[in-house]
């Protein structure tokens, strides 16, 4: 009796260790994340011209003192891309229908700023990331301008660690 016990408290002790080391992803892993959300968004466009992609820069850390819930240790990945759009195309109505045509999770928030171009600003609960889309230009002409920002992923040791 007190070895069945013993082994019950084990077991128990063992599962809730697990379950409370819940691994985070790493920082290569919401990265792709991120460049995946943005090419949905672009691959639901209709015949997307250049696309111009801003370069990486250094990621804003997940202890950033002007988050409000810091996680120490990994980084953000940002991704921001401008994509051409025929001179005809509808980037207002495009950007009303976005939420929809993404499905998947993702839900409109109202940020409460006026904004002078048609903008819309997306949260994905799960894996969480955030996009806005808005109207722009590039060379001259339309385009719609995406900016993702990812979860918090941990430096991986097998990859290039995020630049600092």
């Amino acid at each position: 009796m007190k070895r069945r016990a013993v082994f019950l408290a084990v077991s128990l002790s063992v599962v809730l260790l697990m379950a409370g080391c819940t691994q985070r992803p790493t920082y290569s892993e919401v990265r792709q994340e991120t460049l995946d959300a943005l090419q949905e968004v672009v691959d639901l466009l209709p015949e997307p011209g250049r696309i111009e992609r801003t370069p990486e820069f250094e990621p804003y850390g997940c202890d950033d003192k002007l988050l409000l819930n810091p996680k120490g240790g990994g980084a953000f990945y940002t991704g921001q891309w401008k994509v051409a759009v025929p001179d005809d195309f509808d980037v207002e109505a495009f950007l009303q229908q976005l939420p929809d045509l993404l499905g998947g999770g993702w839900t409109r928030e109202e940020l409460g700023v006026p904004t002078k171009r048609a903008f819309v600003y997306l949260v994905r609960d799960s894996p969480r990331m955030t996009l806005s889309a808005e109207q722009s230009t590039l060379d001259e002409g339309k385009a719609v301008e995406l900016l993702a920002i990812s979860r918090c992923g941990v430096e991986d040791a097998s990859t290039e660690p995020p630049p600092r």
